[in-house]
């Protein structure tokens, strides 16, 4: 492993760390969500309305930004599900309305939304596993 002679020599080399460790978290991270999310339609099939997979199409990671400064600098990246997806059918063609009340689970109180049928959870779920792939991706690089 090389040594830093000086303090903008051992941030580049610790930037270069971190980017690495974030690159492998956001791609552990993407497949989590993809398994999650596509999890959803293992739940059970639906009576009323007929599925179009644009929920399994949600999952995103931004690519990893390296941010330098005089004091050191960042890397990061951000997960989330996509919601500009319009449905055509239905009374609320809202992707971020179907992600909600499809991770929440059917809810028998809200006629529009009680016959969401699925795998309930997969953002939780997701969320959870999140900083559990930060944290090991960190330690591989920082230990």
């Amino acid at each position: 492993m090389p040594t830093a002679k000086n303090m903008n020599q051992l941030n580049q080399m610790l930037l270069k760390s971190l980017d690495r460790a974030m690159r492998e978290a956001s791609e552990s991270i993407m497949e989590d969500m993809d398994r999650e999310v596509k999890g959803f339609y293992s739940g059970g099939s639906p009576v009323q309305y007929q599925r179009t997979g644009a929920l399994g199409d949600t999952p995103r990671t931004t690519a990893v930004s390296t941010s330098k400064s005089v004091h050191g600098g960042s890397v990061s990246f951000e997960a989330y599900l996509d919601q500009t997806h319009q449905y055509t059918t239905g009374r609320y063609p809202s992707m971020g309305l179907v992600l909600e009340h499809a991770n929440k689970g059917g809810d028998m109180t809200n006629p529009p939304m009680r016959a969401v049928v699925g795998n309930s959870g997969f953002w939780d779920r997701a969320e959870e596993q999140m900083q559990d792939h930060l944290d090991d991706a960190i330690s591989r690089h920082f230990t």
